[in-house]
């Protein structure tokens, strides 16, 4: 959270035995809403493998937009690999 810029950055992972029932999903719309509530947020960010395409639609679904690929911006396993950047802004949440 950074409170200066009101933006925070949010994360999440379900357990295999979940995925594909939209629990993902679910889970991220709610804590969207709890963030912009509670924190007085503007703008949330999720930063995604470029590789993570069930993430990506998560992130869609949820009412997030791509917003770039930052590179070489996460190290996994030893290796640097792409992310995206995806954002929703406190106005978006509104509609």
């Amino acid at each position: 959270i950074d409170r200066e810029s009101a933006t925070v950055e949010l994360g999440y992972i379900v357990t295999e035995e979940a995925r594909g029932r939209g629990v993902a999903t679910e889970a991220l719309r709610q804590l969207t809403e709890w963030t912009l509530r509670e924190t007085g947020a503007k703008r949330i960010e999720l930063l995604i493998s470029v590789d993570n395409v069930a993430s990506k639609k998560v992130a869609e679904r949820a009412g997030y937009e791509l917003e770039g690929v930052l590179r070489s911006t996460y190290l996994k396993q030893g290796r640097r690999e792409d992310s995206e950047i995806w954002s929703l802004l406190a106005p978006d949440a509104q509609q």
